[in-house]
């Protein structure tokens, strides 16, 4: 059996973090020993649901008081649990586990979910493992581009969706209920304000699901809009998704909604793609369902596309589950990790 430590900055909504949560209790279920450290969240009760040990480490924060806390709690955990493999999910857990790697005898690896800012500092202080992941390939080419990665190997992997638990009957037609799930922070909410003054024009109920520093502000925006409704953050992401007929967003959450066979509008705050359709999943495929592309998202494109795809049946739809099956299972990815980690 290995012992294998996960590292990420917090366990609520985010691609990264229902990632790790996916990737942890699919090791916990092929005998793997697992330990998740990070500052806590939603998250934390289904782990713990799956036999996965969990820590609280305040690797969110670059406050002095949170680093030399967390450096003393991760030496702490790492000696008590003796992991072969500490994976680490963010730059500032990286950054702590490479200071580790120096005192403790383990391996260290990376994901990389996505492009960071650069500067001369920050690429200065960037660390990565042995071997680094990356959960799509437009984030590879950026690592080889920007970084001296000192002949680490990558890997691609992917976010890997569990499709049992994103499951439902047939979608309702004609669509009156919109969702949105992601984190509310200053540069991941431009989605959710262009929604707020949609519903204002719109007879679509709009749901916005997700916490975060922007939620007050945003909720306060949409003060006496009776189609628009906040649910802040929640670990039923999955039930929300039933009680809507179309998703707009990116990420692992389309992916989720794709994995319901749901009408998808593909964009947020990296670009537009629109509504997704057979003939866009390269892009997609290649951007991890970021939309990080060259067209920018703006309300009066994204109000076309929520139009046009108002009017396009459910059947429009059905390849979708059956592709998110195929493609992007949470077993292909343990796949993906278990390879690497087999080898140590």
């Amino acid at each position: 059996m290995k012992k294998i430590m996960q590292c990420l900055m917090g366990l609520d909504i985010g691609g990264a973090e229902t990632h790790v949560v996916e990737l942890s209790k699919g090791l916990v279920a092929r005998g793997y020993e697992v330990m998740v450290a990070s500052n806590g969240g939603l998250y934390e009760k289904e782990l713990i649901e799956a036999g996965v040990q969990v820590v609280t480490i305040p690797m969110h924060s670059k406050n002095p008081v949170y680093v030399l806390k967390s450096l003393t709690l991760l030496y702490s955990h790492i000696r008590s649990f003796k992991p072969d493999v500490v994976h680490a999910h963010a730059r500032i857990p990286a950054l702590y586990v490479s200071i580790m790697k120096k005192l403790l005898k383990f391996k260290m690896m990376t994901t990389v979910h996505g492009n960071f800012k650069i500067n001369w500092v920050l690429k200065k202080i960037t660390q990565w493992g042995e071997e680094i992941f990356v959960v799509s390939e437009d984030i590879e080419t950026y690592l080889r581009e920007n970084y001296d990665l000192k002949g680490a190997t990558i890997y691609q992997t992917i976010n890997g969706i569990d499709t049992e638990k994103f499951k439902r009957d047939a979608v309702i037609y004609p669509y009156k209920r919109l969702i949105h799930v992601s984190r509310l922070e200053k540069d991941t909410s431009k989605m959710a304000g262009l929604l707020i003054g949609l519903a204002a024009e719109t007879d679509l109920e709009i749901t916005i699901v997700g916490g975060g520093e922007m939620l007050s502000e945003l909720k306060s925006r949409g003060v006496g809009l009776a189609n628009l409704s906040f649910t802040g953050p929640t670990d039923q992401v999955e039930e929300m998704l039933r009680q809507a007929d179309i998703f707009v967003g990116i990420s692992r959450a389309a992916l989720e909604a794709m994995s319901m066979n749901m009408p998808v509008v593909l964009s947020g705050e990296y670009g537009a793609m629109g509504i997704l359709t057979t003939d866009k999943l390269e892009t997609a495929i290649s951007n991890n369902f970021t939309a990080r592309v060259k067209t920018e998202l703006q309300f009066d494109e994204l109000k076309k596309d929520i139009e046009a795809l108002r009017l396009m049946p459910p059947q429009a739809f059905e390849w979708e589950r059956e592709f998110t099956e195929k493609h992007y299972s949470v077993g292909k990815m343990v796949d993906d990790y278990v390879g690497v980690y087999a080898n140590v």
